[in-house]
């Protein structure tokens, strides 16, 4: 393996503290941004806000404001407008997201809009390329299955840590996987992206991913305690174990991020978000495995009492 750093001996331990501070903080953000989901203030797609989401294209450009104005007296007026551009692509293309309407028949919304674009724009003509329609049982119900989702997952990794090396170590990864969540989750939606059921697939990918980032340094630091544990206090033994994987954490880190890099710069619209969640979540997993879940470990134990820290 390529090594970065021939023996570091970085003091990751030392300002732990700080790093702790500053992942609380943007966990309270990421809790913030849940908040924001819940009440539906999110940018939620079509599977979790409960609308219509109606493909569109023409032959020739419209102004966005007046497309909007076209909406707002149809009665539209908390349309959300993207225009979708693409270097491949030619002509005017849009995507509308209108709220759910019970009093309307499935499916003809988009007949609606159509109609009504043409009318009102002729020489754009208008053609309707696809529309997605969800109600608000369904979207409640893909929202309730999501957590469901995370929590199971969640549950798993804690068995499988407290299994495979020791109860707090367990905690520490789940505590660490939460965050990476969370950060994640804040710059998603404080930022004003879409979020969907994709965004959720990227969100336990990336749960994945982070957990074996720190199963890595855990896996060193319980090897070092049954070898080294007499010439080191535990909190120089986990900073000599972080520093010991650290070419391989970067290693891993790096291909990765070089992977997504390119999806996330030219990718279609389908996968750019996704791309770029997974792209975060490479760095917020690696910051983690670092500056959260060894620093948790170190405080637990010296928490533990004046044996624990021998």
């Amino acid at each position: 393996m390529f090594q970065w750093f021939n023996e570091p001996k970085i003091n990751f331990m030392a300002p732990r503290r700080l790093f702790l501070s500053l992942s609380a903080l943007a966990c309270l953000a990421g809790v913030y941004a849940i908040v924001l989901l819940y009440q539906g203030k999110a940018n939620l797609g079509t599977d979790f806000g409960a609308g219509v989401q109606l493909r569109m294209s023409a032959s020739s450009n419209v102004e966005i404001d007046q497309i909007r104005q076209s909406l707002k007296d149809q009665g539209y007026a908390d349309a959300q407008i993207q225009q979708v551009k693409e270097e491949n692509n030619t002509g005017f293309k849009l995507i509308i997201k209108l709220k759910h309407n019970a009093d309307m028949a499935v499916g003809s919304i988009g007949d609606e809009v159509l109609g009504f674009f043409n009318k009102k724009f002729p020489d754009a003509k208008f053609t309707l390329d696809g529309s997605d329609e969800v109600g608000p049982a369904v979207s409640q119900k893909l929202r309730d299955d999501a957590l469901k989702a995370f929590v199971l997952s969640m549950l798993g990794i804690l068995v499988y840590i407290a299994f495979r090396f020791d109860f707090k170590f367990g905690v520490a990864a789940i505590i660490t996987t939460v965050h990476d969540i969370l950060v994640i989750l804040a710059i998603i939606i404080l930022s004003g992206r879409e979020f969907n059921l994709l965004q959720v697939t990227a969100l336990l990918t990336l749960a994945g991913y982070s957990l074996n980032d720190t199963v890595v340094t855990f896996d060193r630091i319980r090897e070092n305690l049954k070898f080294l544990v007499k010439d080191h206090t535990f909190t120089s033994l986990v900073n000599l174990s972080v520093n010991e994987t650290l070419s391989r954490t970067i290693n891993t880190s790096g291909t990765v991020f070089l992977t997504l890099l390119p999806l996330c710069l030219i990718g279609g619209d389908a996968l750019k978000d996704f791309a770029f969640t997974l792209l975060l979540g490479v760095v917020v997993g690696t910051y983690s495995s670092i500056f959260v879940a060894s620093p948790i470990l170190v405080e637990w134990n010296n928490l533990s009492g004046p044996k624990a820290k021998k």
